[in-house]
């Protein structure tokens, strides 16, 4: 009783603590103030990923051993001990040379677990050494580096002192709650803020001074004091009329508030507007969509795309499942790690049985999980489902080299077996997954791909990201057809499709840009604005009327502000430099460009693009110097070799050109552009045979470049190559 009674006077003392604010808006009140209602779901929060999310320091939360042990790495000996309840580390410092640190937080707990430095500019820093928590029957229990492979050194752009593992631009806002960064772009530095240091009740369900005004008054408010609901479960049962092998949701509701807050972390995205919980996902982001290196070309996951691109491709999304149909949400675990979870919609008798997955009962390629669910391992031991819940695909593995879960388990096996396997069992040969081909195709540069990607765009059955990045592919591809659908494509009523389009239109003239989006410039998804505001980012405003000058220049400034939200990020402040380029503001590009190599001097795409700005307003002795760091630094990246090239074909030197042109080409063979410089190059110094067999060995892998085939049939006519001029303007030859 006295518990009861303390938990009842702790309500009450807050309930008037925050009467004063029920006109003003809605204040963070912290988890304690919950714990006194909502017992039971407070306890399976203490027990989560979300309470784990980051803590301070100490001997309860510190899981890695630091009784004086050594780790090797890239010839760095880092050692990790302890001095009475300090946690340090000694390891190479951003000049390479060791230095000790104290450990602050703790950054998760399963199966890995970072620790965070701090430095005297506000900086947390992620180490890059970790400890891998899982027992040591599993293979954990000691340290391990995240970048295993390749020995990433003081000068890295990932090395553990550098921007990409700063906390407070990378990490924070998805780790606790009502993150304020406050990064001031002057004195580069930080003086970040929270109201909890986790990922706390609030972070979910928005401020609750306001829900704590309602428990202490009347109780008649059906909003309870929250702005939004995230009970989006609904009710899954036998629809009248239909077949029960799979129930459905009943109340003909599809919600989007929850799985659009879950969305806010758990998906690759880039952050628009500083989150809020409960608001829509495109007011505040901007979702990665399907597009190599993040997915293959059926969908499923390839590199660390987290949740929600693959939910958005399922049949279950469609069906109106959300996240905690199948998750526990203050506890985070699956609600049954059986094929239970999934026999709540998928009647047991029919899904759950030896007839549909054709293995022993309750092994384990009898999982539902198993075979719908692949996995992806990420930071060496951190194994990730795909949730696009997809049917085992062996023959796209055999065209395409997509994976597969029959394989996945069975290693020894090959994907004939698997499909052979399939086959034998009577399950169709059709291949689900039929856009994979088409993206593949527009992937790798194939002409033909066009008609497939319309018809992918067009379909409306398709899962609205997949007919995003159908669209999204149109921009390789400038054609009169994909001209003429935008206008379709632009009155979709999901955000997501609108913004793909536009985003899709590099290639349309501006002035035809502007009388397309015109009508988007107002659009009530921050996603879609800010995708007009790049495409009109070179329109010339000031020849409008003011009325129309002024709507656009708005704009931009919101554009602006949208980048400025993130300025402590190398790649905000490039794109920064390509907006203020596009709009003619080369001071600010230079210094945007300039901020961004301060943040990280080793990110190579802003040593390009300040060259090019350089080279644009032809002080090409100041863009030198660029890309010869920039070669120092990736003497492997196809874009700074071939930059190079550039440079010295307008410094007057094509010999010298030659060689950088060659490595442009054959690091990326598939980039017809780089192998077409390349063979002009050889064309001009004289190697003609070979020029003209790098042409047509770069035709055969971009059949119809209209590029490729104008060199091509200019070099057969100049070399008295009658026949195979013929034949190729019989191949080629437009359509009248």
């Amino acid at each position: 009783m006295r518990h009861s009674l303390h938990g009842l006077l702790t309500l009450l003392l807050l309930a008037f603590s925050h009467q004063p604010l029920l006109a003003s808006k809605p204040a963070f009140a912290g988890s304690e103030s919950c714990a006194s209602c909502h017992q039971q779901a407070y306890e399976a929060w203490k027990s989560s990923h979300h309470f784990q999310s980051m803590l301070p320091a100490t001997a309860e939360n510190v899981l890695g051993d630091f009784s004086d042990r050594t780790f090797e790495y890239g010839g760095v000996t880092s050692r990790f001990y302890r001095d009475g309840d300090r946690y340090l580390v000694r390891t190479d410092n951003a000049k390479g040379e060791l230095q000790e640190f104290e450990i602050a937080y703790t950054f998760g707990f399963y199966p890995l677990q970072q620790y965070l430095v701090p430095f005297d500019d506000g900086r947390l820093q992620a180490l890059n050494i970790v400890w891998d928590s899982r027992p040591g029957t599993e293979g954990g229990q000691r340290w391990v580096h995240l970048y295993p492979d390749d020995p990433v050194g003081h000068e890295d752009r990932v090395h553990w002192t550098g921007a990409y593992q700063n906390w407070n631009s990378r990490c924070a806002v998805c780790h606790s709650t009502n993150l304020q960064k406050n990064y001031s772009v002057a004195a580069n530095s930080y003086k970040t803020t929270w109201a909890e240091i986790n990922v706390a009740c609030e972070a979910c369900h928005g401020p609750a001074s306001a829900h704590l005004d309602w428990a202490g008054g009347d109780q008649e408010a059906d909003d309870k004091g929250f702005t939004f609901s995230l009970d989006d479960r609904g009710i899954f049962e036998p629809a009248q009329g239909l077949s029960t092998r799979t129930f459905s949701r009943t109340d003909q509701k599809r919600p989007q508030v929850q799985v659009q807050t879950c969305a806010a972390c758990h998906s690759r995205r880039g952050e628009i507007s500083a989150y809020a919980a409960g608001q829509p996902f495109n007011d505040q982001y901007q979702l990665a969509l399907l597009e190599p290196p993040l997915y293959y070309p059926d969908g499923q996951i390839d590199d660390e795309v987290y949740v929600y691109g693959s939910f958005l491709q399922s049949k279950m999304q469609r069906a109106g499942v959300v996240c905690t149909n199948c998750h526990e949400p203050h506890s985070n675990r699956v609600r049954a790690d059986d094929n239970s979870l999934c026999t709540q919609c998928h009647v047991s008798a029919v899904f759950d049985a030896p007839e549909h997955h054709h293995h022993p009962q309750d092994s384990a390629g009898a999982a539902c999980v198993n075979c719908h669910m692949p996995v992806n391992t990420y930071m060496v031991v951190d194994d990730r489902h795909d949730h696009s819940f997809r049917i085992p695909e062996p023959r796209l593995t055999l065209a395409l080299g997509t994976p597969n879960t029959c394989n996945q388990c069975h290693q020894d096996k090959n994907a004939q077996w698997s499909l052979d396997a399939l086959s034998s069992w009577g399950v169709s040969s059709k291949v689900r997954a039929g856009h994979a081909a088409i993206l593949n195709a527009a992937w790798s540069g194939q002409p033909a791909a066009l008609p497939g990607l319309l018809a992918l765009a067009n379909q409306p059955a398709n899962s609205s990201i997949l007919r995003s990045s159908a669209m999204l592919a149109t921009q390789y591809y400038p054609a009169q057809e994909t001209l003429a659908l935008i206008p379709q494509w632009l009155a979709a009523d999901d955000p997501l499709v609108r913004a793909a389009v536009i985003r899709s239109m590099d290639w349309v003239p501006v002035a035809q840009k502007y009388a397309l989006l015109r009508d988007f410039i107002s659009d009530d998804s921050k996603a879609v604005r800010l995708a007009v505001a790049r495409q009109l980012s070179s329109f010339p405003a000031d020849q409008l009327p003011p009325e129309y000058s002024a709507e656009i220049k708005t704009l931009w400034q919101e554009y602006v502000d949208s980048m400025t939200l993130n300025a402590d990020m190398p790649e905000e402040q490039m794109n920064l430099g390509l907006f203020y380029n596009a709009t003619g503001d080369f001071v600010a590009a230079e210094k945007a460009y300039r901020h961004a190599l301060k943040l990280s001097p080793a990110y190579v795409p802003a040593y390009l693009n300040l060259s090019d700005l350089y080279r644009a307003n032809g002080v090409d002795q100041q863009s030198e110097p660029l890309l010869l760091k920039a070669l120092e630094l990736a003497p492997e990246v196809a874009s700074v070799q071939h930059a190079m090239g550039l440079l010295r074909i307008r410094q007057g030197s094509l010999e010298d050109a030659l060689p950088y042109l060659q490595t442009a080409a054959r690091t990326e063979p598939g980039n017809y552009r780089y192998r077409y410089v390349y063979a002009v190059g050889l064309w001009e110094t004289g190697s003609r045979e070979q020029a003209v067999a790098e042409l047509e060995t770069s035709l055969a892998g971009s059949p119809g470049n209209r590029e490729l085939v104008s060199a091509l049939a200019s070099y057969y006519q100049q070399l008295g190559e009658e026949e195979k001029l013929r034949l190729l303007m019989e191949r080629y030859a437009p359509a009248e």
